[in-house]
């Protein structure tokens, strides 16, 4: 075993022995980091399944005009011939009511219940691609089309969608921002808790020194603390995070067994989940190395 090798694994053995010495202290701290780092990971894991939930949802301006049930076939020419005219109109797909009962039982779990109602209860319908998405001029054409003879009830869909979309764009960029906040916070905690054991130490580091020990040899050790730390943490907050969306998973599964549409949350995968756990351990030997070499330097200061 080559010298260098040699000099690694005396300090990785030590850091090992002086977190096993100490396993309340060392467990609290690695709760605590694993805590605030489970926390941005459930955030972006609920906004990623919101974002996939609506990632095919169709947010192009578009008007869906509802006919009343007893809507005759003239009705139905007359309507789509105004719906044409208008000047808010890019193209109008008429949906007949036969066709929207047999998509709805294709794309549901209601087939069945469906099946054996005597009628069907869906009316006719046209879908209205329309020129613009600016609220002013969509209310306009909305009015003036569900003032149109044997028409329901008019609705513009998209726009809920449209703003689930904006909203989910926006946390995307608060949860970066989270995540730059608590990396922070990852840096302080594990460097106060290594400077408190290199003040401790102090005299060991000293007499170390005057026998030749290096900089890097007093930091080595405490860098092997840290990334030991950092693991065991990454470890804890993604092995937390998955048993919240579990059991998360598990209530809404409860909630919505008797309903047509499971809702399910996504939990990250196994790369996203290696690369927040070296992430962690990362934050925790560059927080140790912060930590010594500001100590290294009082002590140099004061002697």
């Amino acid at each position: 075993m080559s010298a260098w090798l040699r000099l690694h694994r005396i300090a990785l053995g030590d850091a090992a022995r002086r977190i096993a010495s100490q396993p309340l202290a060392s467990a609290v701290a690695v709760a605590v980091i694993g805590l605030a780092v489970a926390l941005p990971i459930l955030a972006s894991t609920l906004v990623h399944s919101v974002s996939r939930a609506t990632s095919g949802l169709d947010t192009d301006p578009h008007v869906n005009v509802f006919l009343a049930l007893d809507a005759t076939d003239e009705d139905v020419r007359r309507v789509e011939a105004a719906l044409k005219a208008h000047p808010e109109t890019a193209s109008v797909r008429f949906v007949p009511r036969a066709k929207a009962l047999e998509e709805l039982k294709a794309t549901s779990h209601l087939a069945e219940l469906l099946a054996n109602m005597e009628s069907n209860p869906l009316p006719h319908a046209f879908s209205v691609r329309t020129r613009t998405s600016e609220a002013p001029r969509l209310a306009a054409a909305r009015a003036q089309w569900s003032k149109l003879p044997a028409v329901e009830q008019v609705s513009a869909e998209f726009e809920w969608a449209e703003k689930v979309s904006q909203w989910t764009r926006f946390a995307e960029r608060a949860l970066a921002g989270l995540a730059l906040v608590l990396a922070a916070a990852v840096l302080f905690i594990v460097g106060h808790l290594i400077r408190l054991q290199v003040v401790t130490m102090k005299e060991e580091i000293e007499v170390s020194q005057l026998i030749g020990a290096t900089a890097a040899d007093v930091r080595r050790p405490f860098l092997y603390h840290g990334l030991l730390q950092g693991l065991a943490a990454g470890l804890a907050a993604v092995g937390l995070a998955a048993l919240v969306v579990a059991w998360l998973n598990a209530e809404l599964l409860a909630l919505t067994s008797s309903y047509a549409y499971e809702i399910k949350i996504g939990f990250i995968d196994l790369s996203a989940a290696s690369w927040i756990v070296l992430g962690v351990a990362l934050l925790g030997i560059t927080g140790a190395w912060l930590s010594v070499s500001r100590e290294l330097r009082r002590f140099s200061a004061r002697s």
